[in-house]
């Protein structure tokens, strides 16, 4: 885990601005928002004429949301070129409200247009191996248009509409590319990505998908006599195993494990009539998976998935499974944008800067995300292996253990008991929160150290 100035340097430092003391100030305004992330932009500055230079930033016409993300975005891409023989692109949208700053302007309407803010839709890169988030491949800003004067419009206009949110799908594929040989990109999305187009799309940049579908398609039917349907036909199969998913906490759910069920067949899927294109289909492996006895009170959970990867046994269902349940992080990485990074209480006033603003912490949300997967990797590794000594010699002194047996899982168990994380044996490994807050505690009283380590001493202060 870098520091945080060279972290900045890593993210940022390789941007053409056509001027050094832009390249400077990106540099500068990263590592403060990396050394506090959950606090306001005056207070990561402090000072006012490090934030007033920050505001210059935000505001100048040489710099854009873009500029600032895409070193980012295609670090990622190269990233995924070389991490294993799968790589999962896990997409969703989220919002960005900002309904109670009645003065910021250049924002849109959210939710059922009762608020104001911004529309984000993000591709994140996961090994599909270890679970490893590698960074954002693509992410999407925009503000919705305010439709209350196009409410006449007809569907098929606004189906048209190149501006529409069920484009973005797709386009995140498109932009991203095509996996080079050897190498799968396998797009992950929940119900809102159930589009034929997307499933083209990523069809035509020779990746492949894994998706909670919902629309009920219609089948070829090899033999003609009847029409057969997507959702009918997967809810008739019957069990062919049953597996363990733990299924994360929710609003007054506590975290359990599922007993699933599970069962798939092989399909061929009609192209939509509204395309035109009655004799076009394509193949696909469709999968349902459903709760058995569900605990008291508690809805059952049933999944219904449609791959392009195909399905031969049960261990194949089982990996397919295990893709899609990698949705769940890109949701972590909007909890580590809003609650890590405070992205919702900015009180930027313009629309353009906020979207500056988010270039920068959508990054660093992604090394919030990461510091949980460092967490996990190589748990028995002396920790001074991949740490710096002093961080490893203050918490070795802290938890009253040898500096040279300590390994990575004791160090960063030791960090997130600084966050807060009680580390009983039932409480499984740390989240992002609490390692992030004690990282931010250790890194102040290893600064803390090392300025001790320059005062003078007492004999040499003098008496006042």
């Amino acid at each position: 885990m870098d520091r945080a100035e060279e972290w900045a340097r890593k993210e940022f430092g390789n941007i053409e601005w056509g001027d050094k003391r832009l390249a400077q100030r990106a540099i500068g305004m990263a590592g403060a928002m990396a050394k506090r992330p959950g606090v306001s932009l005056p207070k990561q500055m402090r000072g006012w004429a490090p934030q007033k230079a920050a505001y210059r930033f935000l505001s100048h016409e040489a710099v854009s949301y873009e500029k600032i993300s895409r070193p980012h975005w295609e670090k990622t891409r190269e990233q995924a070129r070389h991490c294993g023989k799968v790589v999962l692109m896990v997409q969703d949208i989220t919002e960005l409200d900002y309904t109670t700053h009645r003065e910021t302007e250049g924002l849109g309407p959210i939710g059922n247009h009762g608020g104001a803010g911004l529309m984000l839709h993000n591709t994140l890169a996961v090994g599909a191996e270890a679970h490893r988030v590698l960074g954002l491949a693509y992410q999407q800003v925009w503000v919705r248009e305010n439709v209350s004067h196009k409410q006449t419009e007809s569907k098929s206009l606004r189906r048209k509409r190149e501006d529409r949110q069920s484009t973005r799908w797709g386009k995140a594929v498109a932009e991203i590319g095509t996996p080079p040989a050897g190498v799968r990109w396998v797009y992950v999305a929940d119900r809102e990505a159930d589009i034929y187009a997307f499933f083209e799309q990523t069809q035509a940049s020779r990746a492949d998908f894994c998706v909670r579908i919902v629309q009920d398609r219609r089948l070829v039917d090899p033999t003609g006599e009847e029409s057969q349907y997507l959702l009918e036909t997967l809810r008739s199969l019957p069990a062919q195993g049953i597996h363990p998913v733990d299924v994360p906490t929710s609003v007054g759910h506590p975290q359990r494990t599922a007993r699933m069920a599970i069962a798939w067949q092989a399909v061929e899927i009609h192209a939509p009539h509204l395309d035109h294109r009655p004799e076009e289909s394509f193949r696909a492996w469709a999968l349902r998976t459903w709760e058995v006895d569900p605990p008291p009170g508690v809805q059952a959970l049933e999944w219904l998935l449609l791959t392009s990867v195909p399905v031969q046994d049960l261990s194949d269902a089982l990996e397919r499974l295990d893709w899609y349940t990698c949705r769940w992080i890109v949701e972590e990485y909007h909890s580590c944008l809003k609650t890590g990074c405070s992205i919702q209480k900015s009180q930027l006033r313009q629309g353009k800067r906020l979207e500056r603003w988010l270039g920068f912490l959508a990054v660093l949300a992604v090394r919030l995300l990461q510091l949980r997967d460092l967490a996990r990797t190589n748990p028995d590794q002396p920790a001074l292996e991949s740490v710096e000594p002093v961080l490893v010699q203050i918490m070795a002194l802290q938890q009253h253990q040898e500096i040279k047996t300590m390994t990575i899982r004791e160090f960063w168990h030791a960090v997130a008991g600084i966050g807060g994380f009680p580390g009983r044996h039932s409480d499984g490994e740390p989240g992002w929160k609490r390692l992030w807050d004690g990282w931010l505690h250790l890194l102040d009283w290893a600064e803390g150290v090392q300025m001790a380590a320059h005062l003078p001493g007492l004999e040499d202060v003098g008496n006042p």
